[in-house]
């Protein structure tokens, strides 16, 4: 099978979201590279069929609507090629390599094979395949401030689970139960793999829906690795599903909506116990630890 290679140049501040729209396309692979301090392409592969051209056009389309969420996409450019599968395979597969976060994670590409030490939680995932695979500074905060949060036995909700790396990563750090909400239908099976391929699906609950709506029990831990305009409408429902000591975790704020996030969540009885940031080129994103403000 030939491979079309779109190309997509734009800023910083669209790169996460344009990255995971063309993931929700069906990439088969999407990869970062830095063009200039303010700009970056992301570079997307699909079968040469005749979807291509759709594709493009509703690429075109998602990119004219960035603006109205606050998110600039000037100057943006999209190039599309054609190139020979085993170019396209042995690239990207070099160039993504085992990754170690916080203190015992190690995030592994199904394609590796890796011996570590008993402390060291692995986690095997496919790469380019849904939002989520741990080569992202949202993700990467999520894990680390979810490893330092889990307790054994614990209830957790995974809020947007894309790839399923959340409530991988809980399970296998002691969760007893984790119920994984995605709205993305295509994201559906990604997951599931995800979870077969780690030995945990018995402990999770998939559920395509609408965030915390979706759900009606009680949690020890909330997460959710989305961006800030789906973090702040679902705040109002999470003080109803968290248990008393519970905490909310979300990753994908910028650090100019930080301070916005924080006033909804006092608005709605929570305070936030801790913040984490981590940079990407000049972009700073912040992760955020949350729990029911005391009376």
């Amino acid at each position: 099978m030939h491979w079309a290679q779109i190309t997509v140049t734009t800023t910083l501040e669209a790169s996460e979201a344009v990255a995971n729209f063309l993931i929700e396309m069906d990439a088969c692979g999407v990869e970062h590279k830095d063009v200039s301090d303010t700009s970056t392409s992301l570079i997307a592969y699909y079968p040469l069929d005749d979807r291509v051209n759709t594709r493009l056009n509703k690429l075109r389309n998602f990119l004219t609507k960035l603006p109205s969420w606050g998110l600039q996409t000037h100057p943006t450019k999209i190039d599309l090629k054609r190139i020979e599968p085993e170019e396209w395979t042995e690239t990207w597969k070099t160039e993504i390599q085992p990754q170690r976060i916080g203190n015992n994670l190690l995030i592994v590409p199904t394609w590796h094979k890796i011996s570590t030490d008993d402390t060291t939680v692995q986690i095997r995932i496919d790469p380019g395949m849904a939002f989520g695979t741990g080569y992202h500074p949202t993700t990467r905060l999520s894990l680390k401030m979810l490893e330092q949060t889990i307790k054994p036995n614990y209830q957790i909700a995974d809020i947007g689970t894309g790839s399923g790396i959340l409530a991988i990563a809980a399970v296998l750090l002691g969760a007893k139960h984790v119920d994984a909400i995605e709205i993305d239908e295509t994201a559906i099976p990604v997951a599931e793999n995800n979870f077969r391929i780690n030995g945990v699906e018995e402990c999770i609950s998939l559920f395509q829906g609408d965030g915390i709506k979706s759900l009606t029990g009680k949690y020890d831990i909330i997460v959710g690795n989305i961006l800030t305009k789906a973090i702040i409408p679902i705040i109002p429902y999470c003080p109803s599903r968290l248990k008393p000591d519970g905490h909310l975790i979300f990753s994908g704020i910028l650090e100019t909506e930080l301070d916005d996030v924080k006033e909804v969540l006092i608005e709605n009885g929570l305070e936030c116990d801790e913040v984490t940031r981590e940079a990407e080129n000049d972009i700073m994103w912040i992760a955020l630890r949350a729990k029911l403000a005391k009376p």
